[in-house]
């Protein structure tokens, strides 16, 4: 016989716009946005410039996608001394890397990567995960500038990501120079070269951040969040650079063997704008995360240590900072959307992150009616007031759960369990089906701290429509499922109530004080509005 089944479920075809895609959701990855390159060591790196053969460790690098939609992929030239691919590189948190050579024969001139052209802006932010294993050319002399060649000046270090051009021009670099990162910016107008550099030592993951902005001349360089050092440049935009060297600098009187960085390069972002406050403190915790790079300030995120689970994966971030800019939804290049749904007050941020483990099933730890939940978990990390957020779901790589079968999982009381969660607190149904196929889970109220993945409800747990239900434990029909939000009470045949139970929820045929009743006819009363006869059989 059918089964009966109240259900709340309303499955809508709605639209909703994709949220960013970047890292941590700053930025697109489809061209449109300011990220205009994208470089992940452990996504897109290949042994050939045809994209055919994908890199294996120890494979020469030749081709480096870009993943920013922008196709401001870097290539290799044909020569031996190609970097090559690390995996799972235990100094970059057992991340992939790029490890770049300097004394990899005499006049090596090709152990760099290089894009074949790049848009010109006003101001620019860049980002790069390096770890250097040996000093570069140059000094550590800043803030410097000159009308001249100098031996103070960024070109005479490694290149990390070099916009440079031969002369005084509108350019841009990112440099190692001695045991220093440097910022170097060009002008034309005044045929001047400005260089400010920071501190940074050999044997040591970093991640530095070079910002340039036109109208005021203001060049910054700067890691892990320590104080920026800041020169006043030229105000003249970014407009000579053609093409940007990864791992070596460009300029041509300076292009000998210290010019080649020794070391690992792991990522480079590069975003033609000044990155707002909040974009900044959400990508950063990406960063740190990811890289398992300390954070002197804005340290939010918490879950990145193995004492908390090592939850390091697809960190994506909503937030507002205390100057009020804000970002409101994200997605990075995980499967899980954040929207914030609420007004959020200055300082407020809250990140999702995953353990990294696999998306098949797992059949432990389970609520009761659940049949199997992802062996993946991410969690919650946030500041501020709680309020709630929608949590919207790329089903691609789940395609064994539909949407009528879904249920998001929370551990509500981070206890570490979830066994013990009930439907409409920590186990919640599908709100909507968007147009494009994505699954919605509206007002959900995260905490800090809470774990959470996604499962299969067992529909062989559901009562049937013949009214009746077997607790006999042998996973057929084991509960009636009451799926109407309120308040339900049970009664007996002689009309004494024996169990009271906030649905929706499964009632597993026993009484207020957990015993198993006897078989017979039992009467449900939902809101003291709706009534149903229900029997319990053996």
């Amino acid at each position: 016989m059918r089964s009966y089944i109240l259900t709340s479920l309303f499955l809508c075809l709605s639209f909703i716009a994709q949220a960013q895609t970047g890292p941590a959701g700053v930025g697109m990855n489809d061209g449109s946005s300011s990220l205009k390159l994208w470089l992940d060591a452990g996504n897109g790196t290949f042994s050939d410039t045809l994209q055919k053969s994908s890199a294996k460790p120890g494979d020469k690098i030749l081709f480096w996608k870009d993943l920013s939609g922008s196709n401001n992929h870097v290539m290799s030239g044909s020569d031996t001394t190609n970097p090559v691919l690390t995996t799972s590189n235990p100094l970059l948190n057992n991340q992939d890397g790029i490890r770049f050579f300097r004394n990899d024969g005499k006049g090596n001139k090709k152990n760099f990567l290089v894009s074949k052209s790049f848009s010109k802006t006003n101001d620019i932010t860049i980002y790069c995960i390096f770890h250097a294993l040996t000093k570069a050319g140059g000094t550590n002399v800043s803030p410097f500038k000159a009308t001249n060649y100098d031996s103070n000046m960024w070109y005479f270090g490694a290149g990390l990501v070099d916009g440079g051009a031969n002369g005084f021009t509108n350019d841009i670099s990112l440099a190692f120079c001695d045991t220093s990162i440097a910022a170097g910016a060009g002008d034309s107008t005044s045929s001047t070269d400005y260089c400010v550099k920071a501190p940074a030592s050999l044997n040591k993951t970093y991640f530095a951040v070079l910002q340039k902005e036109a109208w005021t001349g203001k060049l910054k360089i700067g890691h892990n969040t320590n104080t920026d050092s800041v020169f006043q440049a030229g105000t003249q935009p970014i407009n000579v650079p053609t093409r940007y060297y990864i791992g070596s600098t460009s300029n041509a009187k300076a292009n000998t063997e210290p010019s080649f960085f020794d070391g690992y390069i792991a990522c480079v972002l590069v975003y033609n704008k000044i990155l707002s406050s909040a974009e900044k403190i959400i990508l950063e915790n990406y960063l740190s995360a990811k890289y398992n790079i300390p954070l002197k300030d804005n340290d939010i995120y918490q879950f990145d240590e193995p004492h908390s689970g090592n939850f390091d994966f697809e960190l994506v971030g909503i937030g507002k900072a205390n100057d009020g800019t804000a970002q409101l939804s994200a997605r990075g290049d995980g499967m899980i959307e954040l929207l914030n749904i609420s007004e959020l007050s200055k300082g407020e941020f809250m990140f999702i992150a995953n353990n990294g483990k696999s998306l098949t099933s797992a059949k432990d730890n389970l609520p009761i009616g659940i049949q199997y939940r992802l062996d993946r978990e991410w969690i919650c990390s946030k500041i501020g007031k709680s309020s709630k957020v929608d949590l919207i779901i790329d089903p691609k790589n789940i395609s064994a759960i539909d949407s009528k079968d879904i249920r998001l999982i929370i551990d509500t009381d981070n206890d570490g369990s979830y066994t013990m969660e009930k439907i409409g607190e920590g186990v919640i149904e599908i709100s909507e089906v968007t147009r494009d196929g994505r699954y919605v889970f509206r007002g959900v109220d995260l905490k800090h701290g809470n774990r959470f993945t996604l499962g299969k409800v067992n529909t062989d747990f559901i009562n049937s429509e013949a009214d009746y239900f077997s607790p006999n434990g042998d996973g057929v029909s084991d509960t009636y499922y009451i799926s109407c939000a309120g308040k339900a009470n049970i009664y007996d045949r002689n009309g004494k109530r024996i169990k009271t139970l906030t649905t929706p929820a499964f009632w597993d045929g026993t009484n207020d004080r957990g015993e198993l009743l006897a078989p017979g006819l039992y009467f449900l009363n939902i809101n003291e509005d709706l009534q149903k006869t229900v029997t319990l059989i053996r």
